[in-house]
């Protein structure tokens, strides 16, 4: 079973979030050393903003579906995102988009990463990097 389908059964044996349902995505790829994953998003026609692309705040969203991810490919744990910064690059376009995110640094109390988004399009439209917590044993 190749890490890409090794992930999307982990994903799929977890219980399901209201929150989960609305950006549905495959797994493409995944690595579990390095912690990175390449996610596939289905059309989202309800994210349109006012400009036809994908409404920000939804982009965001997406980065962090990404980084969720990435950071539980490396360390098999959901870690709270405690920061995500996001620059725009192009307008994110409707219809299926392509992720892709990276565990830069893995700590004993946080984990750094690094996603992009590319719109329908196939033009990079969002970059991110984010910061995850790692809780403490004591809490």
């Amino acid at each position: 079973m190749s890490e890409a389908a090794e992930l999307q059964a982990l994903l799929d044996s977890q219980p399901k979030l209201d929150c989960t349902a609305l950006p549905p995505f495959s797994v493409e790829e995944a690595d579990f050393d390095v912690g990175r994953v390449v996610l596939r998003f289905a059309p989202q026609p309800a994210f349109k903003n006012y400009y036809g692309n994908v409404q920000g705040g939804f982009a965001v969203a997406l980065v962090d579906v990404l980084i969720s991810i990435a950071a539980y490919a490396k360390t098999r744990a959901w870690l709270p995102t405690v920061e995500i910064k996001s620059t725009f690059v192009a307008p994110l376009m409707l219809g299926e988009s392509r992720g892709e995110a990276s565990v830069i640094k893995a700590g004993k109390q946080l984990v750094f990463l690094e996603a992009k988004l590319w719109g329908a399009d196939g033009k990079l439209a969002v970059h991110a990097t984010a910061t995850a917590s790692v809780p403490r044993g004591d809490s």
